[in-house]
């Protein structure tokens, strides 16, 4: 993998170890509201939401630049 890569990969694991957490979590796995929804469902809500731009910022990061650049050139060859 390489070093450009890690900043992205950090982030999806936070997220995923955001989301495997939740009923483990005091303060989100109550009885409470937050905004009106039940805490668990924002707390799942944000996380999820959070998802999209990180993965969205990892496919347009750019890392399959040099690879199809190097496709392209041999196609382009008799």
């Amino acid at each position: 993998m390489t070093k450009r890569l890690w900043p992205y990969v950090t982030v999806l694991v936070i997220i995923a170890v955001a989301l495997m957490s939740t009923v483990f979590l005091p303060f989100v796995n109550t009885s409470t509201l937050w905004f009106g929804l039940p805490s668990v469902a924002v707390w799942t809500i944000v996380w999820v939401l959070a998802i999209v731009p990180t993965l969205a910022a990892l496919e347009f990061s750019g890392r399959y630049d040099e690879e199809d650049a190097r496709h392209e050139n041999t196609e382009a060859k008799p």
